[in-house]
């Protein structure tokens, strides 16, 4: 499997210890030199910048070839425009992208998208998390926001999940 990613999947659950999840669940997550660059930054929390400076295995940099600014997308940071550029030229079966208008210009080019909070429900659908209502409030508290509603819809189906679980299906 391809996976792509941005920053802000890789930033949130390596600062909350879920790294562990990209390799479980894709194997190999590519990245473009923006996202190192911004994942490498003073501001980036140093629990991020250390796992990034050790580069493990699971995480790889790519060049990004293609010129970004080809494509209109103004709204966008760097590191958004050439992780779709990049999971473009790969043809990457995921892309994990969290940003609003990053998610509107990758669907725009028919790419297959992921988020955080998507990442969190497959690997807790998987049993890789022991509790993931712990690993939600670890992630705001990390500063991911994550509206109230949507909050209560995660958990709504985690409480789904659970139940099957204990029922065995």
């Amino acid at each position: 499997m391809i996976a792509v990613s941005n920053t802000t999947p890789l930033r949130h659950l390596i600062a909350i210890h879920q790294e562990h999840i990209f390799e479980k669940l894709f194997g190999q997550i590519v990245i473009p030199g923006a996202v190192l660059h911004e994942l490498s930054r003073p501001r980036t929390p140093e629990v991020v910048r250390n796992l990034i400076s050790r580069r493990p295995a699971w995480l790889v940099t790519r060049t990004v070839t293609q010129p970004t600014e080809q494509f209109n997308w103004p709204r966008l940071h760097r590191g958004e425009r050439e992780a779709i550029t990049l999971a473009e030229a790969l043809h990457a079966d995921v892309l994990l992208i969290d940003d609003k208008y990053g998610r509107a210009a990758a669907r725009s080019r028919n790419l297959r998208l992921n988020g955080t909070l998507g990442v969190l429900e497959e690997a807790d659908s998987q049993g890789l998390l022991t509790s993931f209502p712990l690993v939600l409030d670890e992630l705001k508290k990390s500063g991911f926001f994550l509206k109230p509603h949507f909050e209560a819809s995660l958990l709504r189906r985690y409480e789904q999940r659970r139940r099957e679980k204990e029922s065995g299906r």
